[in-house]
């Protein structure tokens, strides 16, 4: 049963700020890892906003297509993290699945969630028949890192820069890279 705690009336007709008005618990949520629907794609901008708008489309097609399978944490029907597994690899480990845009909403950080939805992509390619899962992690995000590292992947790489590009909600071409290193993990 939840509680409610009423904090004494304002003084005046406007609390102050920050000022707590009426505190309540939630009921305990269940996040389930499901298939990517067309109707997440806006749902998803909390990361980049229409900036990003078109890297969500094509991630859609890529989805849609059967090029990627993504995954999303979803929460109460909005998704609030997600995962990609593009089954081509990348150059440096064609042979081999390779996770990216691995990322969980801000409010949502440090409760699990990212190691759901890498044990979730695990689940996916097993079911496909195949034994590894290839990541990249920006060389100096260290915690990233860590959990992937206890999460069995290991560095199978040197550090190189690689990039990728999107069309940014004013239709300008946006480059981005980043000194990354690949990682494997056997499953």
């Amino acid at each position: 049963m939840s509680t409610s705690h009423i904090a004494p009336p304002p003084a005046a007709d406007n609390p102050g700020a920050g000022e707590t008005i009426l505190a309540f618990e939630l009921p305990h949520a269940t996040v389930h890892v499901r298939a990517l629907r067309e109707s997440d794609n806006l749902a998803l901008e909390w990361h980049g906003a229409a900036d990003l708008r078109s890297f969500y489309e094509a991630q859609w097609w890529a989805h849609s297509s059967g090029e990627a399978c993504v995954l999303v944490a979803d929460l109460n029907g909005f998704p609030i993290g997600q995962a990609a597994i593009y089954w081509q690899g990348k150059p440096s480990h064609p042979e081999f699945p390779d996770l990216q845009s691995l990322r969980v909403h801000r409010i949502f950080q440090g409760q699990g969630i990212g190691t759901r939805l890498l044990e979730a992509a695990a689940i996916v390619v097993r079911a496909r028949g195949l034994r590894h899962l290839s990541l990249s992690v920006g060389a100096d995000n260290r915690g990233a890192r860590r959990l992937y590292e206890r999460l069995g992947y290991r560095v199978s790489s040197e550090p190189y820069e690689a990039g990728w590009q999107y069309v940014n909600a004013a239709g300008a071409t946006v480059s981005v890279t980043e000194v990354v290193l690949d990682m494997i993990k056997e499953l």
